[in-house]
Protein backbone atom coordinates (compact mmCIF):
# COMPACT_ATOMS: atom_id res chain seq x y z
CA UNK A 1 0.00 0.00 0.00
CA UNK A 2 2.78 2.45 0.92
CA UNK A 3 4.61 1.62 -2.30
CA UNK A 4 1.53 2.52 -4.38
CA UNK A 5 1.20 5.80 -2.51
CA UNK A 6 4.87 6.67 -3.11
CA UNK A 7 4.49 5.82 -6.81
CA UNK A 8 1.42 8.05 -7.05
CA UNK A 9 3.28 10.94 -5.39
CA UNK A 10 6.20 10.46 -7.80
CA UNK A 11 3.80 10.47 -10.75
CA UNK A 12 2.12 13.68 -9.55
CA UNK A 13 5.54 15.28 -9.07
CA UNK A 14 6.66 14.34 -12.58
CA UNK A 15 3.42 15.68 -14.05
CA UNK A 16 3.88 18.96 -12.17
CA UNK A 17 7.42 19.31 -13.52
CA UNK A 18 6.23 18.56 -17.06
CA UNK A 19 3.47 21.19 -16.80
CA UNK A 20 5.97 23.71 -15.44
CA UNK A 21 8.39 23.13 -18.34
CA UNK A 22 5.59 23.41 -20.91
CA UNK A 23 4.38 26.68 -19.34
CA UNK A 24 7.89 28.13 -19.56
CA UNK A 25 7.84 27.73 -23.32
CA UNK A 26 4.22 28.73 -23.83
CA UNK A 27 4.70 31.91 -21.80
CA UNK A 28 7.62 33.33 -23.81
CA UNK A 29 7.21 36.92 -24.97
CA UNK A 30 5.98 37.55 -28.49
CA UNK A 31 8.65 38.90 -30.84
CA UNK A 32 6.08 40.07 -33.36
CA UNK A 33 7.17 43.69 -32.96
CA UNK A 34 3.69 44.97 -32.14
CA UNK A 35 3.12 47.91 -29.89
CA UNK A 36 0.20 46.70 -27.81
CA UNK A 37 -0.02 47.78 -24.21
CA UNK A 38 2.61 46.16 -22.05
CA UNK A 39 4.57 44.45 -24.83
CA UNK A 40 7.08 47.25 -25.16
CA UNK A 41 7.84 47.91 -28.80
CA UNK A 42 10.20 50.72 -29.77
CA UNK A 43 8.87 52.97 -26.99
CA UNK A 44 10.10 50.48 -24.39
CA UNK A 45 13.62 50.55 -25.80
CA UNK A 46 13.65 54.34 -25.90
CA UNK A 47 12.25 54.49 -22.36
CA UNK A 48 14.91 52.11 -21.11
CA UNK A 49 17.71 54.12 -22.72
CA UNK A 50 16.49 57.60 -21.82
CA UNK A 51 14.00 57.53 -18.94
CA UNK A 52 14.52 54.48 -16.75
CA UNK A 53 17.51 56.02 -14.98
CA UNK A 54 15.22 58.52 -13.26
CA UNK A 55 11.75 56.97 -13.45
CA UNK A 56 12.77 53.35 -12.80
CA UNK A 57 12.86 50.43 -15.19
CA UNK A 58 9.21 49.63 -14.53
CA UNK A 59 8.10 53.26 -14.16
CA UNK A 60 7.90 52.90 -10.39
CA UNK A 61 9.79 56.11 -9.76
CA UNK A 62 13.18 56.97 -8.33
CA UNK A 63 14.80 60.35 -8.86
CA UNK A 64 11.84 61.18 -11.10
CA UNK A 65 8.19 60.61 -10.21
CA UNK A 66 6.32 57.35 -10.63
CA UNK A 67 4.79 56.83 -14.06
CA UNK A 68 3.28 53.38 -13.60
CA UNK A 69 -0.13 52.36 -12.26
CA UNK A 70 -1.84 55.16 -14.18
CA UNK A 71 0.12 57.94 -12.46
CA UNK A 72 1.26 59.50 -15.74
CA UNK A 73 -2.26 59.34 -17.20
CA UNK A 74 -3.64 60.98 -14.06
CA UNK A 75 -1.03 63.75 -14.31
CA UNK A 76 -1.50 64.15 -18.08
CA UNK A 77 -5.00 63.12 -19.17
CA UNK A 78 -4.12 64.46 -22.61
CA UNK A 79 -1.00 62.85 -24.13
CA UNK A 80 -0.09 66.20 -25.72
CA UNK A 81 0.68 67.62 -22.29
CA UNK A 82 3.06 64.78 -21.56
CA UNK A 83 4.68 65.14 -24.99
CA UNK A 84 5.27 68.83 -24.23
CA UNK A 85 6.99 68.05 -20.91
CA UNK A 86 9.19 65.36 -22.46
CA UNK A 87 10.08 67.65 -25.37
CA UNK A 88 10.70 70.89 -23.43
CA UNK A 89 11.46 69.61 -19.93
CA UNK A 90 10.11 70.99 -16.67
CA UNK A 91 11.59 71.56 -13.25
CA UNK A 92 14.27 68.89 -12.79
CA UNK A 93 13.05 66.99 -15.89
CA UNK A 94 15.51 67.62 -18.73
CA UNK A 95 14.42 68.45 -22.25
CA UNK A 96 14.54 65.58 -24.75
CA UNK A 97 13.51 67.64 -27.78
CA UNK A 98 17.14 67.91 -28.89
CA UNK A 99 17.94 64.22 -28.24
CA UNK A 100 14.87 62.43 -29.60
CA UNK A 101 12.79 63.01 -32.70
CA UNK A 102 9.13 63.95 -32.37
CA UNK A 103 8.17 60.40 -33.42
CA UNK A 104 10.47 58.88 -30.77
CA UNK A 105 8.99 61.13 -28.08
CA UNK A 106 5.50 60.04 -29.10
CA UNK A 107 6.60 56.38 -28.86
CA UNK A 108 8.00 56.92 -25.36
CA UNK A 109 4.85 58.74 -24.27
CA UNK A 110 2.62 55.98 -25.68
CA UNK A 111 4.72 53.41 -23.81
CA UNK A 112 4.65 55.26 -20.48
CA UNK A 113 0.87 55.46 -20.67
CA UNK A 114 0.73 51.64 -20.64
CA UNK A 115 2.90 51.17 -17.54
Amino acid sequence: MLKRFVNAVELVGLLAIAVFVVMLFVNEPDDGGGAAAGDGGPGAELYSANCAGCHGGDGGGGIGPQLSDGQVVDAFPDAEGEIEVVTDGRSSMPSFGDRLSAAEIEQVVEYTRTL
